[in-house]
Order: C-alpha cells, then structure tokens, then sequence
C-alpha cells in the first residue's frame, strides 16, 4: 500500500499509531536533544512575560492611586452643584451658586454620609516677593476633613481655623511667593532673613543652624561682621531637623509678618433679572499652613481658608452661598474607590426618602463625571503603552516562530524517518506542537516569577519621579505626584503564562506543516 504523500511503498497495512504517552516523550526528548535553542526561546518568552507583567502592574498602579487621589484628596465620591455650574465648571462660575444647603448636609450626615459645603472662586494673591493666580476654597474645615484627606499633609504650619482670615496654601504656590520655609538660600539671603526674623541673637542663631553650605565651609554669618568673601555660596536647609525645630522656625517666619498676605478678587453675583453683576473686594490674611499631599491639584495654585469669614461684608458678601456640596460615605477608607452607596442615584434617593429632595436647579455629580477629561486621556496613555508592549510580545513570539521553523527545518530528514517508520501528519504536528508549547510554559513561568519578583520593590516602595514633577509644576497627566507605585494584577499574571503556552504551540504549526509538505524520498535525502 502506498501512503498518501510519503512517496514510498510500506510493508505494512494499518502502521501502529503512537499513543500520547509516547508523543510526549518524543517532545521532551527533542527538548533536550536541542537545549541552546530551548534555552534562548524560553528566555525570550521570559523576558516578554515579565515586561508585559511589570509594565502592566505599574500603570494599573499609577491609574488606581490617580483615581484614588481624585477622590480622597480632590472631589469625594460625588459633588451637588447647579446645572448650570457644571455645564461652565471650567470657568468657576461663583455666580452660579445656591443657598439652603444646611438641610441636606444635614440628612446626609444622618444617613451615614460625610458632606462639606464649598464656596470655589479665583484672584490674585499679593506677598511680599510678588504676586500669583490663585484658586481660593472656602471650606468648613471640620466639615471638610470628613470628606477629603489633605488636610493631613500639612508639609509645615496648620489648617486654619473658623473665624479667621488664615489660608493653607499649596505647595507650588508658596514656593513661587517664597511663602514657604526656604530649602535653598544664598549667604545674602540667609543674612537678611536672619535679620528680618530673629528678635534674639538666640533666634538668630537658631535659624543660622538649620542650614549647611554646599561645601561645608564655615563662613561667618553674624549681623555684626561681613562675610569673609565675596562668593555667594548655596545653604540648604538640613535634611534632618526634627519636625520640633521646623515648627519653631515656621513660627518665626509666621511673627515677623512675612506670611501677610492680600486677596484681590472679584465677586460675581447673579442679580434676580439674571445680569452679572461685579464687585472687586479686598481682603486681609495670612499664610499659616503649606498643604503637600499625593494629589499635585491641592498642592499648585490653591488656597484654602475658613468659609465662615467669606460670608460678611469683609468677605465675598456670600450671604451663605456656596457653589457645591463635597459627598462621601461616612468612614470610607483612602484605599477604596466609591461604591454603590456613592453613586449619584443612591445620594438622590437618600434625600427624596428623607423628604429633601434636591431643589430644581440642583443635581448630584459622580467623580467620573467631573473628571471625564482625565479618564479619557489616561485610558489612552494605557492602550498606548499596552500597543508597545504588544509589539514586544509579537516580536518574542515571531523570534519562537523563526526558531521553531529553523529547528524543524534542520530536523527534515528526522521528520521524514518518522513519517517512514509510520508516525503520522497530525502526530509529528501533535509533538511539536507540545514541544513548543512547553517552550512557552517554561518561559511564561519563569516570566511570571520574573515579572513578580520585579514588581515587589515598585508595590512597596515605587520610583520617585520628585524633580520630574516639580520641572512640570506636578502636572504630567496624572493625580500623582513623585512616587510612581504598581499594583498586583493576578489575572495578568497568571493569563500572560496561559498566553506565552498557547501562543509557542500554535506557532509551531505553520513550520511544521512547511515540512510536512516535502515528500518522505526527498526528506530522507535532505543534509
């Protein structure tokens, strides 16, 4: 009988077919027969596996804590403004604010809910040092360290207190007004700060041992005696002073009145005919506290103080308006993203049971909807870097299917004296197909240990990225703002080692079936 395609007469009728037992074992020989080429493809599949984990875990880590800071630190889990607001949120509308609002802080807090009013406007801030644009929130402050979690990032001073004309500025901010405590000075600068402070020799020379010069030299830096050149030398505040020592010298700062600070703004109010009308106000305050949190929003151009004082005729003339209403549950940890009871439809139901349903011109907002703007751009930063690694992934597999059609190639004339002593197509096909895909399994499980062991050190402690973020004043698309963690993905991890095993053994066929094209005469004589 001939056998179709062998191109060779057999002596046998019905050729005995191998069981899986013994195609098995013939894969696991050809693996270690061929073991340079087994080694270099499973290390491909290794290196791709864990990249494609490592990358994966590290945005999944930046988008959770962006999404975490926004609501932690930014928004809560959903915000109560008139519609007419959010349409022009971009613009802060103040005029667009609304009264009555104490009831429903009130249901809600008794439902299990943390609210916090808000009065949102923009002026200008005057220092000493300059001026700068600035975001004001009026705040209650109790009311709003229930909702949001900044207020716990002070990075020196305190948040101010009801009844007074005290503001919390960011970060960013204070640095640009030199508002701050100075982490870099010059000797001029040093001196004359030394001497705008210090009512004692003693203050003096307290504040003149915070800082070190650059190269260590001592210079002398008393009021009474000129420095010994004429070199300005860089002094840097010393990085291990207890926080005993900041406090003091933040009150200092605060005593002398460089922290006196004046608010120009100007208060839009929507008069009944609906004409805007516009009047430029004034105010009086001081800077006691620099807030420095995860979250770079709360820490630029921002400024916090007591809403209570906005309210007169010394303030925003608010008359008890305010342009949004902070909602989150009660007791919500930092670490969770809200839930069902946080969306908007459950806040609404919980104030129409209540018998205070929202007015007409009011609606509840969840967070996505008022960062719609940030998804979108962050879940195309994700497909972005997920194509690259993609091409990656391709480029490693398309290396396995070069390998395997070199190895099988080489192995013709192996091929057509087991297709002569009677295995058959779908056998030969079957043991490579094995072969490559235990290729796959032992790369994508060394990949998987790889990538996990790679992503320890970035779940715990992550890649400071704090001169980056200060160079793009803490904005580069996400709510972070210098330490970049990951996050464990399981099914990643465990999918990428399934992908990496099926993925080897289906790229085995096309080279296989290659060979198995050539006639058994002409495979035999293959060299």
């Amino acid at each position: 009988m001939r056998r179709k395609g062998s191109g060779i007469h057999k002596n046998v009728d019905n050729p005995p077919s191998l069981g899986y037992r013994e195609i098995l074992i013939v894969a696991f020989r050809n693996l270690s027969r061929h073991r340079v080429k087994t080694v270099t493809t499973t290390l491909g599949v290794a290196v791709s596996v864990a990249l494609y984990i490592f990358m994966d875990a590290w945005l999944l880590g930046m988008n959770l804590d962006s999404k975490r800071n926004i609501v932690s630190y930014e928004i809560g889990a959903a915000k109560i403004q008139t519609q007419a607001y959010f349409e022009k949120k971009d613009d802060l509308p103040m005029y667009e604010s609304f009264t009555d609002w104490k009831p429903l802080v009130e249901v809600l807090e008794k439902a299990g809910y943390a609210a916090a009013p808000r009065m949102v406007f923009t002026g200008t801030l005057y220092a000493r040092s300059g001026s700068a644009p600035i975001v004001f929130h009026g705040v209650d402050p109790e009311k709003e360290s229930r909702v949001l979690r900044y207020r716990n990032y002070m990075e020196v001073g305190r948040f101010p207190d009801k009844g007074t004309y005290e503001i919390a500025l960011g970060l960013l901010a204070a640095e640009k007004l030199k508002l701050d405590i100075p982490r870099r000075i010059t000797e001029e600068e040093l001196l004359r700060l030394i001497e705008d402070t210090a009512r004692t020799p003693e203050e003096g020379a307290f504040i003149r041992r915070l800082y070190e010069n650059s190269d260590n030299r001592q210079k002398d830096l008393t009021r009474d005696r000129a420095p010994l050149s004429q070199e300005k030398l860089s002094y840097f505040l010393r990085k291990d002073l207890p926080r005993s020592d900041l406090d003091r010298y933040w009150e200092l700062l605060l005593s002398s009145g460089r922290n006196d600070v004046r608010i120009s703004t100007v208060i839009d109010i929507k008069e009944e005919t609906g004409k805007i009308r516009h009047v430029y106000q004034v105010m009086e305050a001081k800077v006691v506290g620099i807030v420095n949190s995860p979250n770079p929003k709360t820490n630029g151009n921002v400024a916090f103080m007591p809403l209570d004082v906005l309210s007169g005729e010394e303030g925003l003339l608010l008359e008890d308006r305010v342009t949004e209403i902070l909602v989150r549950a009660a007791g919500a940890k930092d670490s969770d993203l809200p839930g069902p009871e946080e969306t908007p439809e459950a806040i609404e139901g919980v104030l129409n049971r209540a018998g205070v349903p929202l007015p007409s011109p009011l609606r509840v907002y969840g967070w996505q909807e008022y960062v719609k703007d940030y998804i979108v751009a962050a879940r195309g930063d994700n497909i972005t870097t997920r194509v690259m690694i993609l091409l990656l992934f391709i480029l490693s597999f398309l290396g396995i299917a070069n390998t395997m059609l070199m190895a099988i190639l080489e192995r013709t004339k192996e091929i057509g004296m087991m297709r002569a002593l009677g295995m058959t197509d779908g056998e030969l096909i079957l043991s490579f197909m094995i072969e490559a895909g235990m290729i796959g399994l032992m790369g994508g499980v060394a990949g998987m240990i790889l990538g996990s062991l790679a992503n320890i050190p970035m779940v715990n402690h992550g890649i400071d990225y704090s001169t980056m973020a200060r160079e793009l004043s803490g904005d580069f698309g996400y709510r972070i703002t210098a330490l970049f963690r990951s996050a464990w993905n399981p099914g990643t991890i465990i999918g990428s080692g399934i992908v990496a095993t099926l993925v080897s053994a289906l790229l085995s066929i096309p080279p296989t079936l290659r060979a198995l094209r050539i006639p058994v005469t002409e495979s035999l004589r293959f060299e």
